[in-house]
């Protein structure tokens, strides 16, 4: 079976049903997005555009008694029937006819197969992080052809961060004035200075992409990190920090002690007027806050900070921070959004509703903790999922293997899913976008859909071969089979490599301060 992610339940039938010309399709009227999607691709392939006809070769039909993703797929050597309940169930089966199709001479064969399929989760996650390395709304448009290809139904954007504001606000157009700007890009290629680098996505831009991810049934979820990781927004509006003085946005990477002002009232109001524009673009019920990798020195010194921590019978400045993400996630529910946070900026004192995204190593029983007490989760285990990662310290096998669930989860209904993020402080285009994701979301895809017990790495590097021509087809680059899995001595020495670079970073920006 030729697919990925495999599905879950197969069976592989001698033959192949031929596409030509003349062959003619027909569907329920409430899957015709989806038919208007396999005309195009059959289209494409063999020049001819199947017209519709009452008695057709190729039929999708409605079926009330499958699951909202689930779709039913058979092929013979005379006919194709795809049934689903839902355009989105329906999707999912063009998707798998796509891989199952090969095309020679002008006319295009689909391997015959029974094919009975859903997902293992329902949030099936991409990130990408457009702060660090800003890319155009095109280049979003192919990643999510890309990842809805893979049966992925999330696409997380991390908008925001101290290298950069990416995002158009009307209330506050500095943001883009001077947040979306920065004077220069510290890259490790150059081992030094990059020219300056910008850019933002105005309203019109964040619709169309919106409405776009909603025509491969993904729903994007935005991203606002706070109250770290805001420099850009500092740098517009320096009095929305404890030192109220002017900062440049940062050029280097890592993480700043300036934060935002939890003790300053006039921060939770430009905050709440900015994430009310984005509610008005976003329609998915999830919006991510962050929360991670906050430092707190300079709260300990802000009279504003201490007089808050007062004020609301805190403890510390690290309840504090859980006060300020509360508040927000008390304002998203009020506007029918649900909260995510990064792991690290979860407590037991944290909203209940708000979903906890694990990312951060030897962190996960504190993570398992929140989902067995209750909390729901989506899992982005850094050593296994962050593809931003060489593959000398995560190899497409280790990425495979991984088991999100384990052992000592109870609650596993409480794991929503998993996301494979994408950082880009040292991925600066197409290219290495693709070397870094692919073949690697191959094997996330196939974690999130295939059942555990349905797995194999052997037969997944099979179906690989099969993966990689329609990567070719597509103009995706991918990291090689040497470059995915490398041996033991390129592992070494590449992840020595990734460590020193990290350090000497490090050192340098201490310098630096």
């Amino acid at each position: 079976m030729n697919v990925i992610p495999l599905p879950n339940v197969f069976q592989s039938l001698p033959g192949s049903f031929h596409v030509h010309k003349d062959t003619t399709i027909n569907f329920s009227g409430e899957l015709k997005a989806t038919a208007d999607l396999l005309c195009d691709f059959l289209a494409e392939s063999i020049g001819s555009r199947p017209k519709r006809s009452n008695y057709s070769s190729i039929n999708l039909t409605l079926d009330f008694s499958l699951e909202e993703e689930q779709y039913q797929l058979f092929v013979d050597r005379n006919s194709v029937h795809l049934s689903a309940r839902t355009n989105r169930g329906a999707f999912y089966g063009l998707q798998t006819l796509k891989q199952l199709a090969t095309v020679k001479d002008g006319r295009l064969f689909i391997d015959c197969c029974i094919i009975d399929d859903r997902p293992r989760f329902s949030y099936r996650g991409f990130m990408l992080d457009v702060a660090r390395h800003f890319f155009p709304k095109e280049e979003i448009f192919r990643l999510i052809d890309l990842i809805a290809f893979h049966k992925f139904n999330v696409f997380h954007l991390h908008l925001t961060d101290d290298q950069g504001w990416r995002i158009e606000s009307e209330a506050y157009p500095r943001l883009t004035e001077i947040g979306g700007k920065r004077k220069a890009t510290y890259s490790r290629r150059l081992k030094g200075y990059a020219g300056p680098h910008q850019g933002y996505y105005t309203k019109a831009d964040l619709k169309e992409i919106v409405a776009y991810a909603r025509s491969r049934h993904i729903e994007i979820i935005p991203e606002i990190d706070m109250p770290g990781h805001m420099n850009a927004f500092i740098a517009a509006y320096p009095d929305a920090s404890c030192l109220n003085k002017e900062i440049d946005v940062l050029s280097d990477f890592g993480i700043s002690d300036i934060t935002l002002c939890p003790g300053n009232k006039e921060v939770y109001q430009m905050l709440s007027r900015v994430i009310l524009e984005l509610i008005d673009i976003f329609d998915g019920p999830y919006f991510h806050l962050g929360g991670d990798e906050v430092p707190k020195k300079h709260w300990k010194k802000c009279p504003r900070c201490q007089k808050a921590i007062k004020d609301f019978h805190l403890k510390n400045e690290k309840e504090l921070a859980t006060h300020f993400l509360n508040y927000f996630a008390e304002f998203l529910r009020a506007h029918n959004k649900t909260p995510i946070f990064w792991n690290d900026g979860i407590s037991e004192k944290t909203s209940p509703g708000a979903v906890v995204q694990h990312w951060k190593y030897f962190t996960r029983k504190k993570t398992v903790k929140e989902i067995n007490r209750g909390r729901r989760a989506v899992l982005s285990d850094y050593f296994y999922l962050y593809l931003d990662l060489p593959y000398a310290l995560t190899p497409l096998k280790k990425t495979y293997q991984f088991e999100p669930l384990g052992k000592k989860i109870k609650n596993t209904a409480n794991v929503l899913g998993i996301e494979a993020p994408l950082w880009t402080e040292w991925v600066p285009d197409r290219s290495k976008i693709d070397f870094q994701i692919f073949p690697r979301l191959a094997a996330v895809a196939e974690i999130a859909w295939t059942e555990k017990e349905n797995k194999s790495y052997d037969d997944f590097i099979e179906r690989l071969k099969n993966l990689y021509s329609h990567y070719r087809k597509m103009n995706v680059g991918f990291a090689e089979d040497k470059e995915n899995q490398p041996n033991l001595f390129a592992r070494a020495w590449g992840a020595l490599s990734w460590f020193q670079d990290e350090d000497c970073e490090l050192r340098k920006k201490k310098r630096r301060r």
